[in-house]
């Protein structure tokens, strides 16, 4: 599984760049509390939309922001666990069941 991440969000003064790619080995992501590693998780998953960039997997393009492509979590095929049980707040418990089943 390859995974290519190069995106950029901006919220209030923190400014988020994130730039990589793994191949099959298993990648972490270390740094101290607030430096953008939630965000980049969830903007992978599809959670958080970044402000420009890209992010493919497989050959895949989740998210091109030059292109306007920006694929719903659900066609992302990726799972995310939140680090504290959450549902989506833009959706209702239906909405946030239903995502979990397909």
């Amino acid at each position: 599984m390859a995974l290519s991440v190069n995106i950029e969000k901006k919220l209030g003064n923190f400014h988020l760049k994130a730039e990589f790619e793994v191949g099959s080995n298993t990648l972490s992501l270390l740094g101290a509390s607030g430096c953008g590693k939630s965000m980049t998780l969830k903007s992978i998953a599809g959670i958080e939309k970044p402000d420009r960039g890209r992010i493919v997997l497989d050959g895949n393009v989740l998210f091109a922001s030059e292109k306007k492509i920006n694929l719903p979590p659900q066609k992302r095929k990726i799972g995310y666990l939140f680090q504290q049980y959450a549902l989506f707040p833009s959706m209702t418990v239906e909405q946030n069941i239903a995502c979990g089943i397909y």
